[in-house]
């Protein structure tokens, strides 16, 4: 990971809306996160991938160029734990392969997502 102990975890962000890409972002740096991203396509998050690793990850589940499941793939091929928030109702097919990933609905205020992110840090260590 890139995170020390002690240190602000990384949180990426893929998503393409921008209002609320930037409203995440603002709520997570205001909980005391570093934020990748916000990416709005899923080849520029894989391509940050190539040299860095985040603690935990925010996916929409449908981005301009597609669905986040490239990205999904890596991130649990690392153990990194992500949720998945999505204006789409849940996608059976999308997480055939993620079982244990907790899909949100749009909208919901960005501090229950940065609440959630933090849940999810908590259980991974």
């Amino acid at each position: 990971m890139i995170t020390l102990a002690g240190s602000k975890r990384l949180v990426l962000i893929l998503e393409d809306e921008a209002l609320i890409a930037l409203d995440l972002q603002d709520e997570l740096q205001d909980a005391g996160h570093e934020v990748a991203g916000p990416f709005t396509a899923c080849s520029a998050a894989l391509d940050w991938l190539q040299t860095a690793t985040p603690d935990t990850a925010i996916l929409d589940a449908t981005l301009n160029d597609g669905s986040c499941h490239s990205v999904a793939v890596e991130l649990s091929r690392r153990g990194v734990p992500f949720l998945i928030y999505s204006g789409h109702q849940e996608d059976k097919q999308l997480l055939a392969d993620f079982h244990h990933i907790t899909w949100i609905e749009k909208p919901i205020p960005p501090a229950v997502l940065v609440q959630e992110c933090q849940q999810l840090l908590v259980a991974c260590g």
